[in-house]
């Protein structure tokens, strides 16, 4: 078992489906799933019991797992946490697992708010990405958060980004 979070914005979800894709060919099984909130895809499982995420990790070696955080009708289905107990006991079933540990309402940039990224305390490794689309872009419409910046980050709405800002957000 070994347990990775994806954290930052901008590339989370693409990230998790290439690792996910490299670990199966690999032969390994993998579960995905979040500590926050994540598109709900045509394969999620919704899990009654944990026997759920069990028969498909066995069936095809791959689960995405979580709760539901949308009401049924919503645009944009969303899937939120698994209960403490199945996530300890998927961890174990998987020899992989994959979190969405953060959010970043779609923007390929974010400063974090102080709860954030939401890290559960069995993680291995932790993956930190942003999207390379901001730059070019006003801070206003690539950075998610951008009131939480300081004066150190030197980002204001009009910014333009740079290497060098996505560099600072970075850290």
């Amino acid at each position: 078992m070994y347990v990775i979070a994806i954290v930052g914005a901008g590339g989370k979800t693409s990230r998790i489906k290439n690792l996910t894709r490299e670990y199966v060919q690999q032969g390994k099984s993998v579960l995905v799933t979040t500590t926050t909130h994540m598109k709900k895809e045509s394969d999620t499982v919704i899990p009654e019991n944990i026997e759920d995420i069990r028969k498909q990790l066995n069936e095809t070696g791959y689960c995405m797992a979580g709760m539901p955080a949308t009401p049924e009708n919503a645009l944009v289905q969303k899937i939120g946490p698994l209960p403490e107990d199945f996530y300890e006991t998927a961890v174990k079933e998987a020899d992989i697992t994959l979190i969405e540990a953060d959010g970043s309402r779609g923007m390929p940039a974010k400063i974090p708010a102080d709860y954030e990224p939401v890290i559960p305390e069995n993680i291995d490794e932790i993956h930190i990405v942003i999207g390379m689309s901001a730059l070019g872009k006003p801070a206003s419409k690539a950075v998610h958060r951008l009131s939480l910046a300081d004066k150190d980050l030197e980002i204001k709405e009009d910014t333009i980004l740079t290497p060098l800002h996505l560099q600072k957000l970075l850290k």
